[in-house]
């Protein structure tokens, strides 16, 4: 079983040794730099871990599977929930978890986002190999689409058996999260929008509420039938920066969880950060940006293995 533990290890492990990263982890709460180990053993004593991305950021994927194995050590009755699969897929993501069907069936009937091998895959691979379930929490796109389009009446007239596949209800709030999406959709415009785009863009941030709503629920809906277990849920960053968003929705569904955000922030090569950061995240990874690149080398990997069992 230890051998098998460091196998694991070394693999979803690989890049962080094999590659020089940039980076540090910051408890917020005291304002200090902690390590590897020591965030993991501060996120076990919470029900419910947030873990914000960008999409396209290799380091962060790295350390999303990364810290599975130390927490699944401390707790392995654990689950995991995703924004990168829907709601509708489900069946099929279970079936994949349980050897039912076959990875290029499971790619396809899933949707899987077009960057699932290098930075997704070790996460269900992990699932499959310790029997964790795995949540599909997200609305399907095409709901999103036609309540961003249409808006959310459109949604209303649907069959009760599409209903299934999103929020029952939908919350949208006037607040900082409100805020922060406005200013994100006046940068893509330039700074301004462009006539007439007020209502579109209200919709807009409709569809992105109903998507916090939906995870939201998809994580309320299985802790209620599995009192006790701890959740993992990845999201981009902006769907739980600053307790906003899904994890706002989250609490407002059940005050009583504890909720830890785990938030980056993308810094300099010295690693400054400001000390308004700090409300980003219960723990911060305070980083240098590291987009996708191509798959390491044999020689890379060996290098890791080496260096991670002290050879």
């Amino acid at each position: 079983m230890r051998k098998y533990l460091i196998l694991i290890t070394f693999l979803i492990s690989v890049a962080l040794c094999a590659k020089d990263f940039n980076y540090k982890f910051i408890d917020s709460k005291t304002n200090k730099e902690i390590t590897f180990e020591k965030l993991t053993e501060e996120l076990v004593k919470y029900d419910v871990i947030f873990f914000g991305e960008w999409h396209d950021d290799e380091l962060l994927h790295i350390l999303e599977a990364d810290i599975l194995l130390p927490i699944y050590e401390k707790n392995n009755n654990i689950a995991i929930t995703m924004e990168m699969f829907e709601r509708d897929v489900q069946t099929v993501l279970d079936s994949f978890l349980i050897g039912k069907i076959e990875e290029t069936d499971f790619l396809k009937k899933t949707r899987a986002w077009r960057n699932y091998d290098p930075d997704y895959k070790p996460i269900i691979e992990f699932a499959k190999k310790h029997n964790l379930p795995v949540i599909a929490a997200n609305i399907p796109r095409r709901y999103a689409s036609r309540l961003s389009k249409q808006g959310y009446e459109a949604l209303l007239n649907l069959p009760e058996n599409e209903k299934q596949y999103f929020a029952e209800h939908l919350t949208v709030l006037e607040d900082e999260y409100q805020e922060n999406f406005f200013a994100s959709m006046k940068a893509n415009f330039g700074g301004k929008f462009p006539p007439g785009m007020e209502k579109r863009i209200y919709n807009m941030y409709m569809a992105q509420s109903f998507k916090d709503d939906t995870m939201a629920e998809s994580i309320h809906k299985f802790l209620q039938e599995n009192p006790g277990t701890k959740v993992i849920h990845y999201n981009g960053e902006f769907h739980s920066s600053s307790h906003l968003g899904t994890a706002q929705k989250l609490t407002l569904m059940n005050s009583g969880l504890k909720i830890a955000v785990i938030s980056p922030i993308l810094a300099e090569d010295e690693l400054v950060y400001s000390r308004s950061d700090l409300k980003i995240g219960d723990f911060l990874i305070v980083m240098n940006r590291y987009s996708t690149e191509e798959e390491l080398t044999e020689e890379q990997k060996e290098k890791m293995f080496k260096a991670h069992n002290g050879k």
